[in-house]
């Protein structure tokens, strides 16, 4: 049974074993889950205890009851439930309980869900219940610390259960539903104060006339504020045109470093012909923002350097616009909001990019629930492009387009693998959060950063290719990290001798219409994906050698031998987490 779980309430009267009153403790996040604002949920995470607290306020007027909860990717059938109910006799029910495919409920013969205080009013109702983080109960649903989509639903009078006995035989699928996303299990990370001076600039578009393509990157070149002393970004944001939510869909600011001070000016699509070439040094990642994230706040031992007399004032904005249906007159000035102060902190941190080039050389077959891509920060990188001290990657943010289910990276160091860098089994394209690990994790020279993105392709009828349009895939994870060092891409994608001979194999044994004349997008899209043939690829991705992109701030390689690289060969000595529910297979939260 897939996993969600709900919280259902019938309002007839009020009657319940819990505290009734007034109970006000406070919770760390909050979020609106309904258009309306009329659903809200509030939580924090006791780890010590490891128990999840929640208070669900929400109004009640014309409602016969009420629903929120958690599921995998949005859906409200097949679901792990906990129901607050009320019987024909007025008393009301609290119990966990689940639904199977159709929606129809059923009682959990394990009871996890605990209501603790209970506040009713005409038009208001709010309700405290707490749950383990794990149960193991296999019927409940597994939190983690990647995204979580809350379910709620709302059922108006006349949706009333005919059979109002119990909530046996209520199909929930029926009523007004609908989901936000979270990031449930936050860590447990104190705040940061702010010192007195910081204050913000923004780099933002200069109301770009949005082109009425499917895809466009907008490259806006611009000066930083008057810095005659080196600053420290301690926290960034996304500044995003109200309306433009849907359109924007990620944004990048980069440093141009080396540039001198004749630095020309560009404003227009980053394809376009007549672009400068002296943009190719804008490559020093400062901001990333992407569809869903909030901000990124620094840990209180780093901060990103900008300013200064040696440093050039010149950086590049790019934005990703979505423009699916083409639409004409969209004007746009997003953009990324720095916080700066002159307080300067112990480390300069940096931003890393690792997994999969931007390159049509990668493909995913159509057609499939499940299909996966790796790309690889090899070794040979790390060892030539981090300090022999090692680095600590503090957050990250995982990055695919519309495809994208699950994105992991693992840390492999003399073949033994180690806890991984981050996860997030739920990933959604429409919820990319830039996000704080519990603990800075170390990165060695000679470590190796493995980035796995696992997409669900049944929705398309022809194969999908790595690129740069919301079409094509991407699999990337941006960590942030410190102390900087140079190393700024440490991706890679197959060799192309290997896949040029496997389009030789393809129309030579399978009689594909590839050719070597053809691009790599035109071969893979003339492919017939049967079976075998998705093997095939499949088998070319596990075992070819890599192109490798060990690349520095300012574009240029590291020096050494980047083509036909072996990949990370294996995982032996694998570090493994035992679960602590006896009989389960399930890993417990890292």
């Amino acid at each position: 049974m897939g996993a969600e779980y709900l919280l259902l309430l019938m309002l007839p009267s009020y009657h319940i074993s819990a505290h009734i009153g007034d109970f006000s403790p406070a919770y760390d996040y909050s979020v609106t889950l309904d258009a309306r604002h009329h659903m809200h949920l509030h939580w924090s995470v006791d780890y010590t205890n490891h128990t999840v607290l929640m208070k669900i306020v929400t109004r009640t007027t014309n409602m016969a009851g009420f629903g929120i909860g958690f599921s995998n990717y949005g859906a409200i059938a097949n679901a792990d439930l906990a129901v607050f109910w009320t019987d024909v006799t007025g008393t009301h029910h609290f119990q966990d309980a689940w639904s199977g495919n159709d929606g129809i409920l059923h009682l959990d013969q394990s009871q996890d869900a605990v209501l603790t205080h209970a506040r009713s009013t005409k038009d208001l109702t709010v309700l405290h219940y707490y749950r383990k983080i794990i149960t193991c109960d296999d019927d409940d649903y597994q939190l983690d610390n990647g995204t979580t989509h809350l379910v709620y639903f709302l059922i108006e009078d006349d949706q009333r259960t005919p059979n109002a006995g119990s909530v046996y035989g209520i199909n929930i699928s029926t009523t007004n539903h609908g989901f936000q996303r979270v990031q449930l299990l936050k860590p447990d990370i104190p705040g940061v104060k702010f010192p007195p001076d910081t204050w913000t600039f923004s780099i933002l578009a200069p109301e770009v006339h949005v082109p009425a393509n499917e895809t466009t990157y907008w490259w806006h070149t611009t000066r930083l504020p008057q810095l005659q002393h080196k600053h420290h970004i301690i926290q960034y944001e996304g500044v995003i045109d109200r309306g433009n939510e849907d359109v924007v869909h990620h944004i990048e600011v980069f440093h141009c470093v080396g540039v001198e001070d004749n630095m020309p000016f560009y404003s227009g699509p980053g394809e376009g012909e007549n672009k400068p070439p002296t943009l190719s040094k804008c490559r020093n990642v400062i901001g990333a923002w992407a569809m869903g994230a909030g901000p990124i706040v620094y840990p209180e031992e780093a901060g990103s350097p900008v300013g200064g007399i040696d440093s050039t004032p010149y950086v590049l904005l790019e934005i990703h616009y979505n423009n699916p249906e083409h639409i004409q007159g969209i004007v746009d000035s997003s953009g990324i909001r720095f916080y700066v102060t002159r307080q300067l902190r112990q480390y300069d941190s940096g931003i890393m990019e690792l997994g999969l080039e931007y390159t049509d050389k990668m493909a995913l077959p159509p057609g499939l629930p499940s299909v996966s891509l790796t790309g690889f920060c090899v070794q040979t990188c790390t060892q030539v492009g981090i300090p022999s001290g090692g680095i600590h990657i503090f957050a990250s943010q995982l990055h695919t387009h519309l495809t994208g289910k699950k994105v992991y990276t693992r840390h492999v160091r003399d073949d033994r693998e180690l806890p991984e860098l981050n996860r997030d089994n739920h990933y959604s394209p429409h919820f990319q959060e830039i996000r704080r690990l519990p603990v800075p994790i170390n990165i060695l020279p000679g470590d190796a950063l493995v980035t796995t993105c696992e997409y669900n392709t049944v929705s398309r009828a022809n194969v999908t290719v790595g690129g740069l349009a919301i079409t094509d895939e991407m699999c990337v994870n941006y960590v942030h990290y410190y102390p900087r060092g140079d190393l700024e891409v440490c991706k890679s994608s197959i060799d192309t001798s290997a896949l040029l001979s496997f389009f030789k194999f393809m129309n030579k044994m399978e009689l594909q219409p590839t050719s070597p004349l053809k691009t790599s997008r035109a071969n893979y899209h003339g492919i017939d994906w049967s079976p075998l043939n998705v093997h095939l690829l499949e088998y070319l991705y596990d075992t070819s050698s890599l192109s490798v992109q060990c690349n520095k701030s300012d574009g240029q390689r590291f020096c050494g031998t980047w083509n036909g690289v072996p990949p990370t060969s294996t995982f032996g000595g694998l570090m493994h987490h035992g679960s602590i529910c006896k009989g389960s297979h399930s890993s417990p939260l890292l």
